[in-house]
């Protein structure tokens, strides 16, 4: 993992040069895709030519040539490249979107939450850096699926795939798309009623004015973006379908959602709310913002399976530091939540 004081020193030789921000990642996204042999889409290939051409210029200084070099050939699976992307446009992608990259840690809980099957079809609607997708295929290794990211931001599409064609592997499908899931484009419209599983860590908290598939959230009044999210999966998702979200602790605990947790459980089963400790954004982000792990399984039909039973847990330490005094952890409690059998057999997994 890149230690803030590299990220410092590689910002200070770019701004020499009077480059900064977009323009950095561009550059050493034109070095990943070139070290690594990627072939671009269109859309990634308009980041890469701008890259090159800043690249050119910037790096007449060897000594910086070669420390780009080293960091990205030494990054085979490409982590290192959503750390360069939220450090050089950290404003863009934090401050204006509410949307806080998913720490690796919590995405490989969350994908073992899905029962593998082959040829599963696999959306994350709000895709940012890949982060889910790309785990799924180090799980799932050689079980076909098609895998589907989605993103408002074409730059984040363009994170997506360098990081999904840097992990290379020939037994999945994949679509990337740019599509606004609050106002669904026909792209995602073709997929309603398509998708075995949705991993998803939406923009928190984020004002909807206008959503324009049916929605009891909505016409209820839960007009943000995590809340309707589930509304979006509902249509998305096949019957008997999972959705594997995080949602702010919010909508679990306060009483101004009593009416909203009431509608959900008309559509859905409840099958697990994982409490998670505050915290889990800061290797991710400078945030203190709660999430909670929640897994819905679509309804089949309009009866009640009365036997289904419900996780629902605490977690209190994960693989990752939860605060500045942490330096190190060494327990997991969501992955040893997962190891428990009772729990695997609600999960099905």
């Amino acid at each position: 993992m890149l230690e803030p004081k590299i990220l410092k020193d590689i910002e200070s030789a770019f701004r020499q040069f009077g480059y900064e921000a977009e323009d950095v990642f561009n550059a050493i996204a034109y070095i990943y895709s070139n070290i690594f042999s990627i072939k671009a889409s269109e859309k990634l290939s308009g980041v890469l030519e701008k890259g090159k051409l800043i690249s050119d210029i910037v790096f007449q200084d060897d000594c910086l040539k070669k420390t780009i070099n080293s960091y990205v050939k030494k990054d085979k699976d490409g982590e290192n490249l959503t750390i360069f992307y939220q450090y050089f446009l950290a404003k863009r992608f934090r401050d204006i979107s509410g949307k806080f990259f998913t720490p690796h840690p919590i995405a490989m809980q969350m994908v073992k939450m899905l029962p593998v099957k082959a040829n599963a079809v696999i959306i994350d609607p709000t895709c940012g850096g890949g982060t889910f997708l790309k785990t799924v295929r180090e799980q799932w290794k050689n079980i076909p699926c098609h895998l589907i990211g989605n993103d408002v931001d074409q730059m984040l599409i363009c994170l997506t795939e360098l990081v999904l064609k840097i992990n290379k592997n020939h037994q999945e499908n994949t679509s990337l798309l740019t599509s606004n899931i609050y106002q669904p484009n026909s792209q995602i419209q073709s997929f309603f009623g398509q998708i075995d599983y949705i991993l998803a860590n939406p923009p928190f908290s984020l004002p909807v004015d206008i959503f324009t598939s049916n929605s009891r959230l909505f016409e209820s009044g839960y007009r943000n973006s995590d809340a309707l999210l589930i509304d979006l999966s509902f249509k998305l998702l096949k019957p008997g379908g999972r959705l594997v979200c995080l949602l702010p602790h919010s909508i679990i605990s306060n009483k101004e959602y009593q009416n909203l947790r009431e509608i959900v459980e008309k559509d859905w089963y409840l099958t697990a709310v994982i409490i998670l400790p505050e915290g889990i954004f800061k290797s991710t982000a400078s945030t203190t913002t709660r999430a909670d792990i929640i897994v819905l399984d679509k309804k089949k039909n309009e009866q009640v399976d009365r036997n289904r039973k419900t996780i629902f847990a605490n977690i209190s330490s994960l693989d990752i530091p939860l605060n500045h005094r942490q330096k190190q952890v060494t327990t997991n409690d969501l992955e040893n939540l997962l190891k428990n059998s009772k729990v695997s057999e609600i999960l099905g997994i």
